[in-house]
């Protein structure tokens, strides 16, 4: 804020996890999860005046959850922080705007005339500092992963010929709601079989039943201190072929190479770069967008390969920073094994990638 020139930060939070910065900005910076609304937390530079947490329009608000002593209701945020600014004294205001992607346009145009020419977009300074995880951070996503293991396990337990895509996707989170996780950062998404127009619609995938010798995905993500994990396996009802388990191998040879080189001050676009050299070697495709991190959101800072969409900032090339939380997840569609995935997080050390997961990194089959 000292070097931008700015007084104070309006943060902005709306519920979901999906889109960056969503939940996780106000409930990072507060400790409140927004949930019936837009919430928006005012940060002053000046420590002697207090913080201030607008929520949404929860009927029950537990103090506990925030360390914040000033705090409001829903109302019209424009007011808020009007009367924010003459209660403070703080004249001619020079104001940070984080999470502008997450409210709507008209707010966001309100926020323009209201304070105009003292408004300037600053979600790049909160964006930065998440990016960067601490030991309590890194701890609950680990937490998160373990949790995610016993949801594989269970997958492969499970699985048999007749049982449907939607039959494994219940059994594997009630196994991880059983061991804990608060929720699913994502669909929870299991696709099988190799007939492409059904395997496009993974996120939505369900209504197959598997057969035997069918390939199958699992991609999972698990949440707990608010935090998540985002983990991707593919199987085999049955004996994977020679032939099957060698394709899956190039994307971990892929993963495990790009771990290598994921130390601080290295491009997040050089690790997608050597994923998408090691894929072509054996697959031709487009290997871009292969990584991102993982925090309270189970898509955030920094962003692995997607530099390539110039029309949001968002997805801005960056230096890997040390303690950064990173997925790598290679895929490739083969029309004799449909999708094959893996997906796993790291975190950004000085001597390369450290893998949160103790997953097994094997296509693993099943003898049913």
């Amino acid at each position: 804020m000292v070097k931008r020139d700015l007084d104070l930060l309006l943060v902005f939070s709306s519920p979901g996890s999906m889109r960056h910065g969503q939940r996780g900005h106000v409930m990072y910076l507060s400790g409140y999860e927004p949930y019936f609304g837009d919430t928006m937390c005012i940060l002053p530079l000046e420590k002697d005046i207090e913080p201030l947490l607008q929520i949404d329009h929860a009927d029950f608000f537990p103090e506990e959850c925030t360390w914040i002593k000033n705090t409001t209701g829903a109302q019209d945020f424009i007011k808020t922080v009007k009367t924010y600014l003459r209660d403070s004294r703080i004249s001619k205001a020079r104001i940070g705007l984080v999470g502008e992607y997450s409210i709507g346009a008209n707010l966001l145009d309100r926020l323009r005339k209201g304070f105009k020419g003292n408004l300037a977009f600053a979600s790049d300074i909160l964006e930065n500092e998440r990016a960067v995880k601490s030991e309590y951070e890194i701890e609950c996503i680990r937490t998160a992963a373990n949790i995610a293991h016993v949801g594989f396990e269970a997958a492969a337990a499970l699985v048999r010929p007749g049982i449907t895509e939607a039959e494994i996707t219940a059994l594997v989170e009630t196994a991880c709601r059983m061991m804990g996780s608060e929720g699913f950062p994502h669909h929870t998404m299991v696709s099988s079989g190799t007939f492409e127009k059904h395997l496009d619609w993974w996120w939505y995938c369900g209504g197959r039943t598997m057969r035997k010798g069918d390939p199958w995905n699992l991609d999972l993500g698990t949440m707990f201190g608010g935090y998540c994990c985002d983990i991707a396996r593919s199987f085999c009802l049955g004996k994977p072929t020679p032939k099957h388990e060698k394709a899956y191998g190039v994307l971990v040879d892929a993963m495990e190479r790009a771990q290598k080189e994921m130390r601080p001050g290295v491009k997040a676009s050089k690790i997608n770069e050597i994923v998408d050299e090691v894929m072509k070697k054996s697959f031709d495709g487009d290997f871009s967008g292969i990584g991102h991190g993982v925090g309270l959101e189970v898509h955030e800072w920094p962003f692995v390969g997607y530099q390539y969409i110039k029309n949001d900032p968002i997805y801005r090339d960056s230096k890997l920073k040390e303690n950064s939380v990173i997925s790598i997840e290679p895929q490739i569609f083969l029309p004799e094994y449909g999708y094959i995935q893996i997906e796993d997080e790291f975190v950004v050390t000085k001597k390369g990638g450290r893998r949160i997961s103790e997953i097994p990194m094997e296509l693993m089959g099943s003898d049913r």
